[in-house]
């Protein structure tokens, strides 16, 4: 009789090469891209490879390299970023339709950036480089409040993602009062809560780098934990598996990624959700394969999509964090309408 195959062992005979050659080469092309396509106009690669190297006119070497690098690096990370963070919050719920933004997180997030620069004020909030801890104690807020109001009874992925909807609901709700509030800072706030990659810089890169490496380097290490808390508490227990312990470590893994994501580019939704399915579809569910190929599809495609915002409409550029929805929102709808595995 023919053994059956566990879910992590059937995905050892998937071919990985091929769903990872395939995204790292849109990736590459993508960067290509970014680094060409801007306000200034289009650049040649070969205008972009002496820009690069200091050898090409002084106004396109300070546009690629101070204005599109940046950008380009902002949004490679925070597309990793989010993609794997919200990977981990469908294996450890086992609910394929939430990301951080549906439980929650983002708009936690959003909120505190609104309150402080409501008290503190823009200026010197980015001054005195508190932006990714304000960010990250809103997303922690928010993720906490979530678990708390599903705490003590079955959380099945329909509870969990209604608690999130809920919190997210209300977190809104307060960030707007505030804008309306704050006439000083409406325009900061309403450009920041968008969500968008276009302002970038190198001081958006440096915030960013440490805490996407932490947030990628502990999801790895918990992704063979993850693989086995997707297939149930029960079982999990039954392998011996710390299950609570296990879930609050990739919860804090989440507010890392999903924190620091929000803290540079505001909350950008829906990279979270689409990636992850992208990449069981290709690679199955084993997590450790999920956040390696999900780190290359989650960078493409936010990466993608920022270059499509510059040229979408012509003299303006559409705010990727628009875009994304956009992207997302029909996938989201079908995902809800087949209704497989959600509740």
């Amino acid at each position: 009789m023919a053994q059956t195959l566990t879910a992590p062992a059937a995905d050892r005979l998937r071919p990985l090469r091929i769903p990872l050659g395939a995204g790292v080469l849109v990736l590459l092309v993508a960067c290509g891209l970014s680094l060409m396509v801007g306000s200034t106009g289009t650049a040649s690669p070969g205008q972009v490879l002496r820009a690069l190297t200091g050898h090409a006119d002084p106004q396109l070497t300070a546009a690629v390299t101070s204005l599109r690098l940046p950008r380009t690096v902002v949004a490679l990370l925070i597309g990793a970023g989010l993609a794997v963070s919200g990977a981990l919050i469908q294996g450890v719920t086992r609910n394929p339709i939430v990301e951080p933004s549906i439980i929650g997180v983002n708009a936690g997030a959003a909120l505190a950036v609104a309150l402080v620069t409501y008290t503190v004020g823009p200026l010197r909030l980015g001054g005195i480089g508190l932006m990714p801890f304000v960010a990250f104690a809103g997303a922690a807020a928010a993720a906490a409040l979530v678990f708390v109001i599903v705490a003590g009874v079955d959380m099945t992925p329909g509870r969990v993602a209604l608690a999130g909807v809920t919190v997210a609901l209300l977190a809104n709700a307060l960030v707007m009062s505030v804008v309306v509030l704050n006439d000083n800072a409406i325009q900061f706030l309403l450009r920041y809560l968008v969500g968008g990659v276009d302002g970038a810089n190198w001081s958006g890169v440096e915030t960013l780098l440490p805490y996407t490496v932490i947030g990628l380097g502990g999801a790895f290490l918990l992704a063979k934990s993850v693989t086995v808390l997707s297939l149930g508490d029960d079982v999990a227990r039954g392998l011996g598996l710390p299950v609570e312990r296990v879930r609050l470590q990739a919860l804090a893994l989440v507010v890392v990624l999903a924190g620091a994501a929000v803290a540079v580019a505001g909350p950008i939704a829906m990279v979270g959700l689409l990636v992850p399915h992208m990449v069981r579809w290709s690679v199955g569910t084993s997590y450790l394969r999920v956040f390696g190929l999900g780190t290359v599809y989650g960078g493409a495609l936010l990466v993608g999509a920022d270059v499509i915002s510059r040229i979408a409409i012509p003299n303006t550029e559409v705010p990727v964090g628009v875009l994304t929805a956009v992207i997302g929102t029909p996938y989201f709808i079908y995902l809800a309408r087949r209704g497989r595995g959600v509740v």
